[in-house]
């Protein structure tokens, strides 16, 4: 997906998502963070040679806002004020049985639970979204200038009666502006699966047939699943603030909800080699420290968190155990071997 089309479709104010925007970003991160933008400069994309204007600093801010941290007023917290302890991550109550080949789910969610699971294949052109919710969910797309309905009717779900809806709009892929620009066909099915317990499926590509959409809907079991980016350890007195697109994750101090900690997974384009990794952080920084997590390389420096108090954090660049980069930030008041030990307590489940 094109800058352009990344910041109309998942950017602030922003409709419900429809899967046009999954294959770049599942979820409109502006639309959800209040705070200063990321401190670290954005490699330019490979693929993107063209960013101009507003529509380049919202989709770099889009993607990476989540590593934020806003530190409190005053005199910096000690480090000793930070206790880890065992976390629980929320989880997504569904699974399909069987599984979907070539296809792994990606979870958006809050302190409550993951409510949105996304599946795609490896092309980006096929593929499906689960919402659930208590209420019966809202229509994306409908309503907008794009939108033009194909067929309505009723199916059966289980035995339960849902409403299936094809509709096209216009779907853009590729990473130029204008890339690639066509109309799609979508199919919305919205049914209550049980009491108060209400799910839409919004299918595209192979998934935007009625019978394949249904088939999905059939298979889902009561089977919860782990989130893609989870934290074993977290302060005390911290919780979950949201996770999206299955590659940021952010934790919050319940006591001061602009303190936050947030781990991001970078697109393979956007990382930084470790030699180059200085230059790429925004603000005064000191020296980039190697370290180990993960039994793999890592590095780790103190930044400026971008306040007039000249606040510091840590930032962390690591590795997972199958080589994907992962980016961490935490506050001040973490010592460094908070910042390892926490890290090493994050795991990935692509």
């Amino acid at each position: 997906m094109n800058d352009l089309t990344l910041l109309r479709e998942a950017g602030p104010e922003a409709p419900p998502l429809a899967p046009a925007a999954r294959s770049a970003a599942r979820a409109a991160l502006l639309a959800e963070i209040e705070g200063p933008a990321l401190h670290r400069r954005r490699r330019p994309s490979r693929k993107a040679t063209v960013r101009t204007g507003l529509a380049a600093v919202t989709v770099a801010a889009a993607w990476a806002a989540a590593v934020v941290i806003a530190a409190p007023d005053g005199p910096g917290t000690p480090a000793t004020s930070v206790t880890l302890v065992d976390f629980q991550m929320p989880t997504f109550p569904l699974s399909l049985e069987p599984e979907p080949e070539g296809m792994a789910p990606a979870f958006d969610g809050n302190g409550e639970g993951a409510s949105i699971a996304s599946y795609d294949d490896a092309t980006g052109r096929n593929g499906f979204t689960v919402y659930v919710a208590e209420d019966e969910h809202e229509s994306p797309d409908e309503g907008s200038a794009d939108y033009r309905e194909l067929s309505a009717g009723e199916v059966s779900v289980d035995g339960r009666d849902a409403e299936l809806v094809r509709y096209s709009r216009t779907w853009c892929t590729g990473a130029g502006v204008g890339e690639d620009c066509g109309r799609r066909t979508f199919a919305r099915l919205n049914w209550e699966r049980s009491d108060d317990h209400w799910v839409m499926l919004l299918g595209y590509g192979r998934y935007s047939s009625a019978e394949r959409l249904v088939a999905v809907a059939e298979s889902l079991v009561d089977r919860p699943q782990r989130v893609t980016l989870t934290a074993e350890l977290a302060p005390a007195g911290w919780s979950v603030q949201f996770y999206k697109m299955g590659r940021v994750l952010t934790l919050v101090n319940d006591a001061y909800e602009q303190q936050t900690i947030t781990v991001h997974v970078p697109l393979p384009e956007d990382v930084s080699p470790p030699d180059e990794l200085r230059d790429q952080l925004m603000g005064p920084v000191g020296d980039v420290v190697p370290v180990t997590v993960h039994d793999r390389p890592a590095y780790l420096a103190r930044i400026d968190a971008g306040y007039a108090d000249q606040r510091q954090a840590w930032f962390l660049q690591g590795q997972f155990e199958d080589g994907t980069t992962f980016e961490l930030q935490v506050p001040d008041a973490f010592t460094q071997e908070q910042v390892l030990e926490f890290a090493e307590q994050v795991t990935y489940h692509p």
